[in-house]
């Protein structure tokens, strides 16, 4: 464990050291390209700050208005015929939004089911095989200015639930 700790301290030196080395050799001016990156990063997140304020905002309101709750009632009829445990249906909406509710959203599951019951399994698996759809297409379409998303939509939200009965049933199967 010694080796992958100094690997791993001196890693991001190394990396700067030869970015330095290779700017003096190719002659381009450190202090220019790095003050024109900084500025392109601070264009970027200003770009992108006001669909991440009204993501996380959004986001919030759907966690602590109980909606998660209600949609689950709706749609437990649904997702049971699919073997998908009703109980996750909050948690799988809510990661696609924010990964970090999701988290807080799984240790109350933990709590409720036991982190090695069937629902506390499936729920791991699932936070592990699913992603932010929102979250990031918010990022990367915003800050490249692409307005139809229509498409890419459609295909990560059916993508997070095939992981999500792929973890349904890779839980009963461990």
């Amino acid at each position: 464990m010694n080796i992958i700790d100094a690997v791993s301290s001196g890693l991001m030196p190394f990396v700067v050291m030869i970015v330095v080395i290779y700017g003096l050799i190719k002659k381009v001016s450190l202090m220019d390209s790095f003050t024109h990156g900084a500025k392109n990063g601070l264009l970027t997140v200003f770009n992108i700050l006001p669909a991440l304020t009204a993501l996380m905002c959004a986001s919030s309101l759907f966690v602590k208005s109980n909606l998660s709750s209600v949609m689950a009632d709706i749609i437990s009829p649904v997702v049971s015929i699919f073997g998908f445990p009703a109980e996750l249906v909050p948690l799988l909406a809510v990661k696609m939004f924010s990964s970090s509710a999701a988290t807080g959203l799984a240790s109350e599951i933990f709590a409720s089911f036991g982190p090695d019951s069937y629902i506390g399994r499936t729920a791991a698996i699932m936070l592990a095989c699913t992603e932010t759809v929102f979250y990031t297409m918010s990022i990367y379409f915003s800050s490249v200015n692409v307005k139809n998303t229509l498409y890419t939509l459609r295909c990560c939200v059916f993508s997070v639930l095939c992981g999500a009965l792929a973890s349904a049933m890779l839980s009963r199967v461990m």
